[in-house]
C-alpha cells in the first residue's frame, strides 16, 4: 500500500499538473505505481506533462510530508481509494472534477447505498430550519437513503444527527485531513457517524485547513448524491454553491421554503424561484426516488383530535413555523386557560413541542 499511495501522491503534487491532467494520465497510462521512465517519456513527448513534472515524477523525491502521512494512516486507521479502484464511489466518477484520491474512515462501500441525498445549509439555522430539516431527513434515512453532509455547525450537524436518530447511514465530507475533526465540538458526532457510515476527504492526512478547501469539498458532497436539499442559507451561503455544483453535475435540487423577510430563507427561496423543487415533507423527495414514505405495516395511527386541537394543529401545518403563546392567543381568540390545555394535549399526542421560552412548533 505505501508505495502505491506514494505514486498517487506524487502525481497529485507534481508541478504543472492539474486535476484534469492527472485524470487523463491515469485513464491513458493506468495506475501511477506502474509507470516507467518510458511511460513518462511518452507523456512528455505528447505534451501531456511538462519537463518539470517529468523530472519530479522520475525522481526519488518523496511527496511532501510522506513520513507523517504514513504515521497518520496507521494511527487513525485511515484508508484510501483511487479513481481507478472498484470501491471508488460510482456517482463521484461522473462529475467533471472527481478527486483522484479519496481518504476515508469507516465503511465507505457499505455507507453508499443505492440512493444518496446531500443535505446542506447555514451554520446558524433558525429553530424552524432545525425542526424541519430533522422532520424531513428522519423518514428519508429510514427509507435507506444515505445522508451526505459536511459535519459543519448548523444544518450539517442536524442532518447527520437526524440520520443517526433514524438508524440510517450518513457520510461526512471534510475539507482537511482525517486526523482532525473540525469543528472539535463534533468529535463525538464523528465517532457516531463511523458506527453507521463514513468520513471522507480528498486531502491527505496532515493537510492544513485552508479556507478555499471548503468550497472545493462541496462538489464532492453533491457529487456523491443523486440530489441535494438546501435547508437554509443566505444568498452568499456555501449551500448555494453546493446547489450550483449539483446543477452542473445534473443532480436534482430541492429547497425548503422560508419566510421572505428572514435572511436564512433567501437562498432556498431564490432556488425555488429558479426551478428548484419546493419541499415541505420527506415524501416530496422519496416519491421522486420511487419510494413510499413508509411501508404499509409501519404507518402510524394519527391521534384523535378535538375540534379546537385540530384547528391549532392545522394553523401550525399551514404556516410551518413556530408560534409564541401570545401570538396564538391573538390569532385564535382562545382564553389563556383554553389555549394552555390545547397546547398541552397536542404535546402529549406528539404533534407539538416547546422549542424555547413560551414558543411551540410542529414536532
Amino acid at each position: 500500500m505505501p508505495e502505491r499511495l506514494k505514486a498517487w501522491l506524487k502525481l497529485k503534487s507534481a508541478p504543472e499538473i492539474g486535476l484534469q491532467t492527472s485524470l487523463k494520465l491515469t485513464e491513458e497510462f493506468s495506475d501511477p505505481k506502474d509507470w516507467t521512465r518510458d511511460t513518462l517519456h511518452g507523456a512528455l513527448n505528447n505534451k501531456l506533462i511538462s519537463q518539470a513534472a517529468y523530472d519530479y515524477l522520475i525522481s526519488d523525491t518523496d511527496p511532501e510530508g510522506w513520513q507523517g502521512i504514513c504515521k497518520y494512516l496507521e494511527r487513525y486507521e485511515i484508508s484510501y481509494t483511487t479513481y481507478l479502484d472498484d470501491d471508488y464511489p460510482v456517482l463521484l466518477k461522473t462529475i467533471y472534477s472527481p478527486p483522484p484520491l479519496l481518504f476515508y474512515k469507516g465503511n465507505l462501500t457499505e455507507a453508499l447505498q443505492e440512493w444518496n441525498l446531500a443535505v446542506v445549509g447555514t451554520r446558524k439555522p433558525t429553530e424552524y430550519g432545525k425542526i424541519m430539516t430533522e422532520a424531513i431527513v428522519v423518514p428519508i434515512a429510514q427509507a435507506k437513503v444515505t445522508i451526505i453532509s459536511g459535519l459543519a455547525y448548523g444544518i450539517d450537524t442536524v442532518a447527520h444527527k437526524a440520520a443517526l436518530k433514524a438508524e440510517g447511514k450518513t457520510i461526512a465530507v471534510l475539507a482537511h485531513g482525517l486526523e482532525t475533526i473540525y469543528p472539535p465540538q463534533n468529535r463525538e458526532l464523528a465517532e457516531n457517524i463511523l458506527e453507521r457510515g463514513a468520513i471522507i476527504s480528498e486531502y491527505e492526512p496532515g493537510s492544513k485547513m485552508e479556507k478555499w478547501n471548503f468550497p472545493a469539498r462541496n462538489r464532492i458532497i453533491s457529487g456523491l448524491s443523486q440530489a441535494v436539499l438546501v435547508s437554509e442559507g443566505n444568498l452568499t451561503s456555501g449551500a448555494l454553491l453546493t446547489a450550483k455544483f449539483a446543477l452542473e453535475q445534473n443532480r436534482d435540487v430541492y429547497a425548503l421554503p422560508g419566510q421572505i423577510n428572514i435572511p436564512n430563507a433567501q437562498g432556498p427561496n431564490h432556488l425555488i424561484k429558479n426551478g428548484a423543487k419546493l419541499v415541505t415533507t420527506a415524501e416530496d423527495i422519496l416519491l421522486d426516488f420511487g419510494m413510499d414514505l413508509k411501508p404499509p405495516d409501519q404507518i402510524d395511527l394519527f391521534p384523535e383530535l378535538s375540534d379546537n386541537e385540530q384547528a391549532i394543529y392545522e394553523l401550525f401545518k399551514a404556516e410551518q413555523r413556530e408560534f409564541g403563546f401570545d401570538e396564538l392567543i391573538f390569532k385564535t381568540g382562545y382564553s389563556i386557560g383554553q389555549l394552555s390545555i390545547i397546547l398541552l394535549n397536542l404535546e402529549l399526542k406528539g404533534l407539538l413541542m416547546k422549542v424555547h421560552g413560551n414558543a411551540f412548533a410542529l414536532k
